[in-house]
């Protein structure tokens, strides 16, 4: 007998560690307590502010049901990230219920199915294009110079070349928008084919095609009872009509539409929400306490949201609405602020720019952008590329042309509560203190009086406009930024040229 061929699963979203950490209510408000202990046969809509408890109450419902006298095996539970998936497993501290990710489960399904392929990333189709696409020794140097900047540029912007990608298979198979095919999206079928593998767009796809047949079904099909899907607003109609198709009895969608940042799934939250309430009875719930922050953080929050957040804390908190503008106003920020600080900004190449401008004034910060850790373990392999060499000279000067002293200096500040991030990374963690870059809305503008200074490429770049109704993820994504400090908010413009 041929032995199973196993899919080998890694983090679609490897590099957002962050989770919501536990809260540490003695006791339940009465918006979780009417979810947690809701005993109807209708499925539920959990609706939930930042900082509201979301998770806490989604794993007290998990508890009740299980206390209830449902089957553990009766239970499934859909997490976002492979990260967020171990730390409900271990504080739901239950091995015999289904906790793991959308791409975990069809990876179960496909083996299951003896459909089993390699899942590869966006990395391994830049390596198969430098070794396939290369030009020959004996072409121009302009043509081989290109062909390096290229693959440096893809490596810069794998996440935006992947998430581009991955929008436009999960939207064309799903008959959504009329998006024009992506760059490097010929080459990069080719390269699937070539090399026998799917991506994880391919295996919803695969997955919801197989599901059609009721011989690949009926394996599956009636298996759960209740089925909760966590952060169902960056879940893509696909991933919601593989889960009807199991046909539980209660399905829990739990979430917050404004916090919706992952459009380019395919995700489109009124549409999940009719899917279900086509297949269900259902109720809207809502969790509008926040435990997370100050009052002022929270009032300047609830601008951006339709879903109106209660403050738990009687302090004030700082907003600070004068935008800083040079390094010097961003160090001293860095230099007489006590306790964590996190960096939000809105895209990789910024955040580039800004810890390379840190990294050569040696700030004490922990740096993890602009030197990644796996360039860090090829220098140290002697592995060394193009674009890492580049990087490295870039910077060494500053440390005495000492890579060792840099490399030194990154190790020492590793364990450090400042750094810099992206927004879409810092979903679902909290911070002390928050600096804002370049996710900025109208009215703090308007207030430092550059609003009607910018143009119109300047202003796309640093904020979205509120009457636009195509604008929606970038509001999503500013609501996301300046929900997540507990006490200090402070707003940046950089590297607007």
């Amino acid at each position: 007998m041929a032995k199973k061929k196993e899919i080998k699963i890694v983090d679609l979203n490897q590099h957002n560690i962050f989770v919501e950490p536990e809260k540490n209510e003695s006791s339940h408000t009465e918006e979780q307590k009417e979810f947690i202990f809701y005993k109807g046969t209708s499925s539920i809509i959990l609706a939930s502010v930042a900082g509201s408890g979301k998770t806490f109450a989604t794993i007290e419902r998990v508890k009740f049901l299980l206390e209830s006298g449902v089957e553990p095996s009766r239970i499934l539970l859909i997490s976002f990230t492979n990260a967020a998936t171990k730390e409900i497993i271990k504080r739901l501290n239950r091995e015999d219920v289904a906790v793991s990710t959308i791409h975990s489960f069809c990876a179960k399904v496909l083996t299951r199915l003896k459909k089993g392929k390699a899942i590869v990333s966006f990395f391994d189709f830049i390596n198969w294009y430098k070794n396939t696409q290369k030009p020959s020794k004996n072409s121009p140097y302009e043509d081989i110079e290109d062909f390096n900047d290229t693959v440096e540029n893809l490596y810069e912007e794998f996440s935006f070349y992947e998430s581009k990608i991955a929008a436009y298979k999960l939207q064309k198979a799903d008959n959504i928008g009329m998006l024009k095919a992506p760059l490097f999206y010929a080459l990069y079928q080719q390269f699937l084919f070539e090399t026998k593998s799917r991506d994880f767009s391919d295996m919803l796809i695969e997955v919801r095609n197989l599901f059609q047949e009721d011989r690949n079904l009926s394996l599956f099909k009636n298996k759960y009872d209740h089925i909760f899907l966590d952060e169902y607003q960056d879940t893509s109609s696909i991933q919601m009509q593989i889960l009807l198709y199991l046909n539980a009895k209660q399905y829990y969608l739990c979430g917050d539409v404004f916090q919706a940042i992952y459009g380019y799934s395919g995700t489109s939250c009124k549409k999940i929400e009719e899917m279900l309430k086509t297949r269900r009875k259902t109720l809207q719930m809502n969790l509008t306490k926040n435990f997370r922050s100050d009052k002022l953080i929270i009032e300047n929050s609830n601008k951006f949201s339709d879903l109106i957040a209660v403050p738990n804390s009687v302090d004030e908190g700082t907003v600070n609405r004068n935008i800083i503008y040079t390094m010097d106003q961003f160090l001293e920020i860095l230099n007489t602020t006590k306790g964590e600080i996190a960096v939000l900004v809105r895209t990789n190449a910024v955040i580039r720019k800004l810890e390379w401008e840190l990294l050569k004034r040696k700030v004490p910060i922990r740096y993890f952008n602009y030197l990644t850790k796996d360039d860090i373990g090829n220098y140290n392999k002697d592995n060394i590329n193009f674009s890492l060499q580049q990087k490295l000279d870039s910077i060494k000067q500053y440390f005495d042309n000492s890579i060792p002293a840099l490399l030194s200096f990154i190790k020492a500040n590793e364990n450090s509560r400042r750094f810099i991030t992206s927004i879409h990374k810092s979903k679902g963690r909290e911070f002390e203190t928050c600096i804002v870059v370049n996710s900025i809305d109208y009215d703090v503008l308007e207030e430092n009086d550059i609003l009607d200074k910018l143009s119109t490429k300047q202003l796309k770049k640093i904020s979205f406009n509120p009457a636009d109704e195509e604008d929606t993820e970038a509001k999503c994504v500013h609501y996301v930024a300046v929900s997540r400090s507990k006490h200090n908010l402070y707003y940046m413009v950089y590297d607007l040229i």
